[in-house]
């Protein structure tokens, strides 16, 4: 009976809020015509109508998206429909930004609210939270954004978002919670979200909240952890709360680490009949007993699939399958080989590179149009295509072909706003005291691959411009030509009285010929005018008076004008862990100079150099580095060809620039044509990572001997000299190029060496 009850009452209001009208008006349209209206209309003259006939008419209305209000009013016999149009907007502004760019924020609003769209409340709101969004990006969190509207005759606006930046809002502390086996210090260098600290105020970005690092810093956490024995680390929860002055932020990192797992059994199972496990099983590197190590897992299946791929192979993959005793603590892991459906590329497609020629992309693939679909080599082309430096993300994605057994192979790139370089530094060095450089580098001229580069550089004892541009594909083969080109003047009053002016071009070429082994081919063309400097009068001459010739002096047939032609090549053979901060194996380079093609200067000069890398401790490594030299005079060298030691910061640490070496009477270096060194060092960190500084502990050996003069005219000697020091080496200084301070002590020397016990150098 309720029911019943219920439904009668429903139905008789029904019935109450029916009515007629004989006609539909509107009012207050001004832009909109009724005829584009009438669709939306379910109320007929003369018909009777309801509350939900008025609702659907309504929302109908709205949904065209032309008003901001609607009202239905009975005037008699007639049902006015009063709208109140959206206003349009004639333009949007914005005031007070300054550190997001207008271009940056209309952006945003693009495709929203602009000149010409109707005005819409929510969508604005919808534009101020992204607006947020973005100054958060950039370190704003306090950014306050406010929209204001002017109005204008015939319902018409502008826009404009009032934005009140203040300041950007940095990290004032960094709490880790959980962390039993790593420190706080070792942790926090593996985060991009740093602490606001005195000595980083060279690099205040570093030190900005961004609510986007702490993403990336979750994710630096769990590989560090996973990568050192702990495969169940999780990061139960990153919170960054604003302190209560609304300029800094407090993050903590609470985690968890597990337990420690250890390697306790390493296998390869083969399910391709064609494919023997046996064969793949030396290029694991996982060693029973080893921490568990979740890269070195991942690499391993990655080697194996492409040492499997190589071998011809392409439908096959390996997937990996990792068992985990909890109670003791290891876990096994286990390779298997499988096959792949046969697949093969029909069409590859190259998207999204507006600026990067086509042939560009295309020549780093490994793969072409009609070859097996090799997952392998997929992934080796978009690694080939990210280190470019060109792109901020590469992604590939395959569909179906024309038929089953093909795919079409989609690469997506999204490219960088910009490939350019700027840098600006200072320069210190004790041979040529102190300056800065000013440089550009365009990594992708034009969009062809191209390298260009330029910069000027000015030092109290050295000046010039130099200029390089390479193409790592010349004529689209496997190797790599360029030229270098550029003048400089050098001044070497204080050894051997010169001033020099030099004027160059080299062409070269560069290619690999194994992933371990390089060489560099060169030709070097220069002009020299070496000019003499009498120090009595502070005046250069382009040659030597023999009037100012006092007694026997070496290097008079030296000075004046001359060209130079070179050809060299160079070796270069890597076997290190790491090409930039190598800690385990070794690096070794020939260098062949023949000079003489042409010019008055002919010589030939052939180098070997090498290091070795061996960790003592997690944070110790040893290097020994040596070098080795000889120049076989032929005709018309100069003293800055021949060899000498020591101010560099490398070679001979506590000898002075060209310190040691042969010396004519009057004291002036004038190289030899033979020379060795050889230095034990151990290098540690002194600061996190971030800061950059390492400190050295080295013993040098070395020697530079061999004149063409008359002996009795030359000190000279080929005894073996001593040094023992420490450097301090500051790779991220905040003069924008790596520092080295160098204090060396000569244990042995000759009494014509020049000692120097402090040297400071840093060029770009």
């Amino acid at each position: 009976m309720k029911k019943i009850s219920i439904i009668c009452c429903l139905f008789s209001a029904s019935l109450i809020f029916a009515d007629t009208v004989e006609k539909v008006e509107f009012e207050g349209l001004d832009r909109v015509e009724p005829a584009a209206l009438e669709e939306c209309i379910q109320i007929k003259p003369r018909q009777n109508y309801t509350a939900t006939d008025i609702d659907n008419t309504l929302k109908a209305l709205f949904d065209k998206g032309f008003f901001s209000d609607i009202k239905f009013i009975k005037k008699g016999n007639t049902l006015v429909i009063n709208c109140v149009e959206k206003p349009m907007v004639d333009k949007v502004a914005f005031e007070g930004n300054d550190a997001a760019s207008d271009d940056m924020l209309k952006h945003i609003v693009k495709g929203r609210v602009g000149e010409g769209r109707l005005f819409s409340l929510h969508v604005v709101k919808d534009i101020l939270s992204d607006f947020q969004m973005a100054y958060k990006t950039l370190g704003y969190c306090s950014a306050k954004i406010t929209p204001k509207v002017i109005k204008h005759p015939g319902n018409r606006i502008d826009l404009v978002f009032e934005i009140v930046e203040g300041s950007k809002t940095t990290v004032k502390k960094i709490l880790l919670v959980g962390n039993k086996t790593f420190n706080d210090d070792e942790l926090k260098d593996l985060l991009s979200t740093k602490e606001a600290k005195i000595w980083r105020f060279w690099d205040y970005e570093s030190h900005v909240f961004r609510e986007d690092k702490i993403d990336v810093d979750i994710e630096n956490l769990t590989e560090f952890y996973k990568n050192n024995g702990f495969p169940f680390f999780m990061v139960t929860s990153a919170v960054a709360e604003m302190d209560v002055d609304k300029k800094s932020h407090y993050c903590t990192f609470s985690m968890e680490e597990g337990d420690r797992y250890t390697i306790k059994d390493v296998d390869l199972e083969s399910k391709v009949e064609k494919i023997k496990a046996d064969d793949f099983k030396k290029h694991i590197a996982l060693v029973k007993g080893s921490l568990y190590n979740e890269a070195l897992i991942n690499e391993n299946k990655e080697m194996i699939r492409g040492k499997i791929a190589l071998k011809d192979f392409p439908f096959s993959d390996v997937a990996v399958d990792v068992s985990y005793d909890k109670k003791e603590k290891t876990a096994s892991v286990k390779y298997i080989i499988m096959e792949r459906p046969r697949v093969f590329i029909e069409r590859i497609d190259v998207v999204g590179n507006v600026r990067t020629l086509d042939r560009v992309v295309r020549r780093e693939f490994s793969v072409h149009e009609g070859d097996a679909y090799n997952v392998y080599k997929i992934q080796a082309t978009i690694e080939r295509l990210k280190a470019m430096g060109y792109f901020d993300d590469v992604q590939a994605t395959d569909s179906q072909g024309a038929t089953e057994d093909k795919v079409v192979l989609t690469v997506e790139v999204k490219e960088k706003e910009s490939t350019a370089n700027f840098r600006f530094g200072l320069n210190v060095s004790d041979a040529d005291g102190f300056g800065g450089v000013v440089g550009v580098t365009e990594n992708n001229l034009m969009g062809t691959g191209r390298i260009l580069s330029a910069e000027i550089f000015w030092m109290q004892k050295q000046y010039g411009f130099k200029a390089n541009i390479f193409d790592p594909h010349f004529m689209n083969k496997d190797f790599g030509a360029g030229l270098s080109f550029g003048a400089h003047q050098s001044n070497r009053k204080n050894v051997d009285r010169s001033v020099t002016r030099s004027l160059y071009a080299s062409p070269y070429i560069r290619y690999a010929i194994t992933n371990r082994l390089s060489q560099r081919i060169g030709y070097t063309i220069a002009y020299h005018n070496k000019r003499w400097w009498n120090a009595n009068e502070n005046i250069l001459y382009d040659k030597i008076p023999e009037n100012k010739i006092r007694g026997v002096y070496l290097l008079k047939d030296e000075y004046g004008k001359f060209v130079s032609s070179e050809v060299s090549s160079v070796l270069h053979y890597d076997m290190s862990d790491n090409p930039y901060e190598p800690r385990r194996g070794y690096d070794a380079s020939l260098t062949n100079t023949y000079s003489g093609i042409g010019g008055s200067v002919r010589f030939l000069r052939n180098e070997v150099e090498g290091n070795y890398y061996y960790p003592l401790t997690k944070k110790v490594t040893f290097i020994t580095h040596a070098n080795i030299g000889h120049l076989k005079e032929i005709s018309g060298t100069r003293s800055f060809n021949r060899y000498a030691l020591g101010g560099d910061g490398e070679s001979m640490r506590g000898f002075d620039s060209y310190g040691i070496g042969p010396r004519d009477l009057n004291n002036s270096s004038l190289g030899g044509d033979k020379f060795w060194t050889l230095s034990f060092m151990m290098k540690a960190p002194l600061s996190s990572r971030e800061i950059g500084v390492d400190g050295k502990v080295f013993l040098d050996f070395g020697s530079a001997w061999g004149s063409k003069f008359d002996s009795k005219y030359v000190k000279e000697s080929n005894s073996v000299r001593c040094s023992i020091g420490v450097a301090i080496e500051w790779a991220r200084s905040p003069l924008g190029v790596p520092l080295s301070f160098v204090f060396g002590f000569p244990l042995r020397k000759t009494e014509q060496d020049e000692k120097q016990t402090f040297t400071l150098t840093g060029f770009m």
